[in-house]
């Protein structure tokens, strides 16, 4: 057995991959060798990721359960395999709890919880034909702590966590492998208005070990490692990448 970081000759999908995370792990699997697909709801930011990253861009909305269908077929026609699925495709919504919409509550979990399942269906139907897949959710230390104004947000995000490891169990006779990447605090297009407040950020800085936050790309190579033969004995893992943020 060949153990690797290669992944030439591996088709890939990243939902979210015009942006943030999405985009580091768009620039780790493309790095590696794999044929990249990026998906999300802005085509104009994910033709000119794709077209920096060397990747391919396809317009989808996550949340649209027959669009996930649409585009799987597609990529299926286009490259008849898909062996990668990153979903990094996020929202978050923050709000007084007590005052907490109905509308933005499902708007959170559309995206986050539901989207990220029936991608993760769609794909699993076709990596299981093939006996081979891998899929890397994208969760938060969110799931793990409570943090005040963003309790759908931390809620989705449990449920990222669960649909991990329920689908890890369910689907590892098939040859598919699940796990997820538990971010820290990062510094990506969702975030940009927190680490805009310099009383913010050293409160952050001062609860990790490291020192300070993340940058997207630093999530690169665990991507890679979880998309990549050298995790072929990893399912249902939840991987911590938050300088000791948890830890601690």
């Amino acid at each position: 057995m060949s153990l690797s970081l290669d992944l030439a000759g591996r088709v890939a999908l990243v939902t979210g991959g015009g942006t943030g995370l999405g985009r580091a792990a768009t620039d780790a699997l493309v790095a590696a060798g794999a044929t990249v697909v990026i998906a999300g709801r802005r085509a104009d930011v994910l033709e000119a990721a794709a077209k920096a990253a060397g990747a391919q861009a396809l317009s989808c909305d996550v949340s649209d359960r027959d669009a996930t269908h649409t585009l799987i077929a597609r990529i299926m026609d286009a490259h008849g395999q898909l062996d990668i699925l990153v979903n990094a495709a996020g929202l978050n919504i923050r709000g007084d709890s007590f005052e907490y919409s109905f509308d933005d509550w499902e708007r959170v979990h559309a995206v986050n919880t539901r989207g990220l399942f029936f991608m993760s269906q769609a794909a699993g139907r076709v990596m299981r034909e093939r006996g081979y897949g891998k899929i890397i959710n994208i969760a938060s230390m969110a799931s793990e702590i409570g943090m005040p104004g963003i309790v759908a947000y931390g809620s989705s995000k449990g449920g990222v966590r669960q649909i991990t490891q329920g689908l890890a169990v369910e689907w590892a006779k098939s040859g598919i492998r699940v796990n997820a990447i538990e971010p820290g605090w990062f510094r990506t297009e969702l975030t940009e208005p927190l680490f805009s407040n310099k009383e913010w950020l050293a409160k952050v800085e001062s609860r990790v070990p490291m020192g300070r936050a993340g940058m997207p790309q630093e999530v690169g190579g665990a991507i890679a490692f979880l998309a990549s033969s050298l995790s072929d004995y990893v399912t249902g893992a939840i991987l911590r990448v938050d300088g000791g943020a948890l830890a601690a």
